[in-house]
């Protein structure tokens, strides 16, 4: 769970930014396909069998499977950990496994917090994006105690080099301003812009 990357600063970014999110593929594969659009569930032929919501899905094709996924956000914040993922059977439609992963323990709106640019200047500088840090072991982001606090998440590029950046990582409480950790990057050789992924001996499985 060290490809902790972009969960942050991409798989937000790339998906989220606007409301949503991400990725998995076989390497293998000599003809991948990589098809990536945003559909509305409820809007979508395949996916509307089974979704009725008005949720916001990155659908991929990915190998012989055709992937659906929505990342949970609360207001501006990204909940970590917490998705829906369908998988089709590409030829077939068939579906062959959902995953939920939804916390109920979170209020339905933001409590006010700092501001990104009052965070950045706090960690000392970078680039920051509001979570809900997981309470799970497998928290991306590890500090003291699973805070119940919206927390501002900071990217500080420290150097770069032929092997790529170097960050710090600095975890800020984003309702009291204090600072509650520090994250461990990702090594730079093996740095994904998608964020971290469960597969199964590299098949290529989104979960």
């Amino acid at each position: 769970m060290v490809l902790v990357s972009a969960l942050v600063v991409g798989i937000v970014v790339t998906v989220i930014s606007t409301d949503m999110l991400r990725k998995g593929a076989n390497m293998n594969e000599k003809e991948q396909e990589t098809n990536e659009s945003l559909v509305i569930a409820s809007e979508d032929e395949l996916l509307g069998r089974y979704e009725k919501s008005d949720r916001l899905f990155i659908k991929k094709v990915i190998g012989d499977m055709i992937v659906y996924r929505h990342q949970r956000m609360i207001d501006d914040a990204i909940v970590e950990g917490d998705r829906i993922v369908y998988q089709f059977a590409k030829d077939t439609k068939e579906i062959k496994k959902k995953i939920i992963h939804w916390r109920d323990d979170l209020p339905e709106h933001l409590p006010p917090v700092i501001s990104k640019e009052q965070a950045e200047s706090i960690a000392g500088g970078g680039s920051a994006t509001l979570y809900y840090l997981s309470p799970e072991t497998g928290s991306i982001f590890r500090t003291q105690s699973p805070p119940k606090n919206p927390c501002w998440v900071v990217w500080k590029t420290i150097k770069t080099d032929k092997y790529g950046p170097y960050y710090n990582i600095t975890v800020v409480d984003a309702v009291e301003g204090k600072i509650l950790g520090y994250g461990t990057p990702p090594p730079t050789t093996g740095f994904s812009f998608t964020g971290p992924h469960n597969a199964t001996n590299c098949s290529g499985r989104v979960a």
